[in-house]
């Protein structure tokens, strides 16, 4: 699930929709089939020649360089031939031999510089792919006594993440969460879910309480604030120092939740740094958790005591969502902003049986897509449920 499932997408669409379309290439040698054609049953004051460049045009991006050679040298040959067999070898002959082998020279130069251009946006794409699945890592079905699903969508449908983040970890005090959403878009936002989720990846696991954890994330993002990355130049020396960079500084925080599920998953702490409330789904019923909201993590220096945790007990069958503002702020053709809880507790009473994490999920997902099939922020939704007592 999560980034993960959205790169599979990526790549299976890019499968049934490849650029260009395998019926393109037949396009260039029947276009001159045609010329052809239309050469031979017009008058002879009527030249069609010309349409041969138009031939080689195509197959620039349909062939490799030999075969924009082989359409052009094609094209030259049959149009010498045919005029000569009509014997009316004259100045528009000349010209559009001169016209078509000249563009057949520099066709198949640009076809070269196409392919190199093509294998050098595979290559970065892919390492741009693994660097985001290595940010946002696939979520499993289970951790231990916890069972999870989630569902993960970039506002741009070309990008795999954008501003929202989330990470699950399993560590010494119990399986930990980050749902989280960066105020900030493009590259910015991409560089700060890589300091946050680093940052919480690490602290997780060396910190006995989440308040600690929060305060390891706020040192990074306020390293980041006061000592921003530099913009490469072409030469590699960076555009701007660190003190010149950039950006206003007060982009640099993220409202997130911080979970820590204890051993047999019945326990979960919740330290809300002011991310959206969790929803739990108990006995078919959708209700809001009740949290203690502090202020985003980056803004630390603003706090005036120490955030609280809140802890909450799951029974078997519960149900806890975090998710991001992204889900709740999708709107409608009218402008309706998507009413999660309200359409979660219908899905709820509809159902018959059981509700899984995955069930839930999905559903979310699609339901949010038909609510607003245009999305204008990144969308990020996690279920989490205790399994039950025994369970493999």
């Amino acid at each position: 699930m999560g980034a993960g499932r959205a790169a599979a997408e990526h790549r299976q669409w890019d499968e049934q929709h490849p650029w260009p379309p395998r019926w393109l290439r037949w396009v260039p040698p029947a276009l001159v089939v045609v010329t052809m054609l239309l050469d031979q049953v017009t008058p002879q004051r009527y030249f069609f020649g010309a349409l041969l460049s138009a031939s080689v045009v195509l197959a620039l991006f349909t062939y490799p360089p030999t075969g924009v050679l082989a359409v052009g040298a094609a094209g030259c040959v049959l149009l010498a031939v045919t005029q000569s067999i009509e014997d009316y070898v004259g100045p528009m002959t000349v010209v559009a031999l001169t016209v078509l082998a000249t563009v057949t020279v520099l066709s198949a130069a640009l076809c070269v510089v196409r392919r190199r251009t093509e294998r050098r946006f595979h290559r970065v794409q892919a390492v741009a792919e693994a660097v985001q699945l290595a940010l946002l890592r696939p979520l499993p079905a289970r951790i231990g006594p916890l069972r999870l699903a989630g569902f993960y969508r970039a506002a741009d449908d070309e990008a795999l993440i954008g501003g929202d983040l989330y990470s699950v970890r399993p560590t010494p005090f119990g399986v930990r969460v980050i749902v989280g959403d960066v105020k900030g878009k493009g590259i910015g936002a991409t560089r700060t879910v890589a300091t946050v989720i680093s940052s919480f990846q690490e602290a997780a696991l060396l910190h006995p309480s989440l308040g600690e954890v929060a305060e390891r994330i706020d040192l990074a993002l306020q390293l980041d604030r006061e000592s921003p990355p530099s913009e490469p130049m072409d030469d590699g020396r960076p555009a701007h120092t660190p003190a010149q960079a950039p950006g206003p500084a007060d982009e640099v925080f993220v409202t997130a939740v911080l979970l820590e599920f204890s051993a047999d998953a019945r326990v979960v702490r919740v330290l809300d740094r002011g991310h959206q409330p969790l929803l739990t789904v108990r006995h078919g019923t959708a209700s809001v958790a009740k949290g203690d909201h502090s202020l985003p993590l980056g803004m630390s220096d603003l706090l005036t005591a120490p955030p609280g945790t809140v802890t909450h007990t799951l029974d078997a069958g519960d149900i806890l969502i975090a998710y991001s503002d992204g889900v709740t702020e999708a709107r409608d053709s009218a402008g309706t902003f998507y009413p999660l809880r309200e359409r979660l507790q219908d899905h709820c009473s509809s159902s018959t049986g059981p509700i899984s994490p995955n069930a839930l999920v999905t559903f979310i997902e699609e339901d949010v897509a038909r609510w607003a099939p245009t999305l204008g922020d990144d969308l990020v939704a996690i279920a989490f449920q205790p399994a039950p007592s025994g369970d493999e």
